[in-house]
């Protein structure tokens, strides 16, 4: 009697059969005998995703903080959409160079990569637009805990990603350190641990994006941090806080059909949120802006 193929098996045939694209692709960068071939866009994105992660990445891995750097290239695309592979070789090299680039140019001791995610961002006329965003996790992580009563953070910071200190707690503490939006992203990327097979890394990341303007309860109240009245410094209480970890978990982990942002077969690999204003002729309204990355994953089972 044949055995039947479990969820692990396809999983496992699926990694196998991906580890050996790579390995693939990554062989014809470094061989000679490229001139001349071309591949559909489409597959090129996939192939220096793909390579870019499994080089690179440690997706399974926690940190205290997560920081997301991009970087932009172009590349030749001809009207069936397709790219020569010498110029895929020169555009590879060049995420590959950027990449460790970042690396080094961060400063804290302990630091990882999280993922790359490489996408085709428009093509005009005979020239391909393309861009990395990159997560490195930052730090030894922090065991996951609830927010404690004397968690009441300034909800966020302008211009963090810049370089911007932190803004710190309510009662003036913590400034530099931390605020609401980071206190919210560590702790969502850094779910409580599960026993699971090992991670080796994600194909066909997308990124999907969510805030309080567009997630609202039955009674028309923001499941995501937003702020109409314009307090630049307005204070989240600890309770508040929970609430919004709880529905951000929420919308982060359901499937879209099912009213979240999760695809279709896709995992959760990380959340970048960052602090954001839109200003008008009246009034400026301040909130948390949610990037969400999911992918595919590739794993082999744990050893013996």
């Amino acid at each position: 009697m044949e055995k039947p193929t479990t969820e692990n098996d396809q999983m496992l045939t699926r990694s196998q059969k991906v580890i050996a694209l790579i390995q693939k692709f990554d062989t014809k960068l470094k061989g000679n005998l490229k001139a001349g071939e071309m591949i559909t866009a489409d597959s090129a994105v996939w192939n220096m995703e793909a390579s870019l992660n499994y080089n690179y990445a440690i997706p399974d891995s926690s940190a205290a903080s997560f920081l997301v750097k991009r970087s932009f290239y172009t590349i030749g695309v001809d009207a069936n959409h397709m790219v020569s592979m010498d110029d895929v070789t020169t555009v590879y090299g060049q995420m590959d160079d950027t990449l460790n680039i970042q690396y080094n140019q961060i400063t804290n001791p302990v630091k990882h990569v999280a993922f790359s995610d490489v996408t085709m961002d428009s093509v005009v006329g005979a020239t391909g637009y393309l861009s990395v965003a990159t997560g490195f996790g930052l730090d030894l992580p922090r065991n996951y805990v609830p927010f404690a009563e004397d968690d009441d953070w300034i909800w966020g910071t302008l211009g963090e990603e810049d370089g911007e200190p932190p803004a710190g707690k309510c009662d003036g503490t913590e400034y530099g350190v931390s605020d609401g939006s980071d206190e919210l992203q560590w702790r969502l990327n850094n779910p409580m641990p599960v026993p699971v097979e090992q991670i080796y890394g994600y194909t066909d990341i997308v990124t999907e994006y969510a805030t309080g303007m567009e997630y609202t309860d039955s009674n028309g109240n923001p499941r995501l941090y937003i702020d109409y009245t314009g307090t630049i410094n307005a204070c989240i209480e600890n309770n508040d806080l929970t609430y919004y970890l709880g529905q951000s978990d929420d919308i982060i982990y359901t499937y879209q059909d099912q009213g979240g942002e999760r695809p279709t077969g896709k995992d959760f690999i990380k959340v970048e949120i960052t602090d954001e204003v839109i200003v008008d002729y009246e009034n400026s309204t301040y909130l948390h802006f949610y990037k969400i990355r999911y992918g595919i994953p590739y794993y082999v089972p744990p050893p013996d």
